[in-house]
């Protein structure tokens, strides 16, 4: 049931990301046109103005693609789950968790979309194609660097790292959500609210906490005792790890909570 739930979600949503990866493409191709022409030094008016406008507008399809992934985090989670679509959503034969599951697959494959289609459209600007060659080039080279140093470990965990902070960051906002729902009135306001508190609480746990450990005997041994012997590339792969475990450890708080939520508190009245 979870894949018929994220073919539809990506049906739902490719409605509005496809035109506007294509838009933003086609106007990195029509300003990079423009680049090989020259077109910014003619002297025809409607080609200066188009020649003008066209990276404006690749500016605001840049921003548009972010902005959208963010809203559709929101809009979709929100409309299909927690207003009167919930009481079809909820009939479904599927649990809770896969309902969660589907909103949060689907957005952060968009966003990662996203992100790729706004390095390719930058690269479409940037580089000609007497570049691509040594661009790859360059490439390659870092990869040998990387291998060389022995790096490999500190990119896996740094990507780790990033996947684990964006998918707390979709679950807090999620658990926010179903938070406000609990209110009979300003639900979206309740859910900013919650938000913000939600942060404030976490916020003030991961620094009592981290103050607690750092002034106890335990703590101070462990900094003495095996961090000062780590080098610069092991301490920091020890780092991306504590954070990794953390940002877990949160999403798996934010999810079991917006499980209940949804579950034993519902309310789409």
């Amino acid at each position: 049931m979870l894949k018929k739930l994220l073919k539809y979600e990506f049906i739902a949503t490719g409605r509005i990301f496809l035109p506007l990866y294509g838009a933003l493409l086609v106007v990195a191709f029509i300003q990079r046109l423009f680049l090989n022409l020259n077109f910014e030094n003619i002297e025809n008016i409607s080609l200066g103005i188009l020649a003008s406008s066209v990276p404006m507008l690749f500016s605001i399809l840049l921003v548009a693609v972010f902005v959208t992934s963010f809203i559709m985090m929101i809009q979709r989670f929100y409309k299909n789950l927690l207003t009167s679509e919930g009481y079809l959503m909820f009939t479904l034969p599927v649990s809770v968790a896969k309902l969660i599951w589907s909103k949060l697959i689907v957005i952060l494959v968009w966003m990662i979309l996203s992100t790729v289609m706004a390095v390719f459209a930058c690269c479409i600007l940037v580089l000609r194609l007497s570049d691509i060659a040594s661009f790859f080039t360059v490439l390659g080279q870092l990869f040998v660097e990387i291998t060389e140093m022995g790096y490999w470990g500190i990119a896996i965990e740094f990507i780790a790292f990033m996947f684990s902070m964006v998918i707390s960051m979709i679950l807090s906002i999620y658990l926010s959500m179903a938070i406000g729902q609990l209110s009979d009135k300003h639900k979206l306001l309740c859910s900013v609210g919650a938000y913000i508190g939600l942060n404030i609480v976490v916020n003030n746990i991961l620094f009592a906490a981290l103050v607690g450990i750092a002034a106890s005997p335990l703590g101070y041994g462990l900094a003495q005792g095996v961090l000062a012997t780590l080098t610069q590339v092991q301490a920091l792969g020890v780092t991306f790890a504590g954070l990794i475990i953390l940002y877990v450890a949160m999403s798996a708080v934010y999810f079991i909570l917006t499980r209940y939520i949804l579950t034993k508190k519902l309310n789409l009245a």
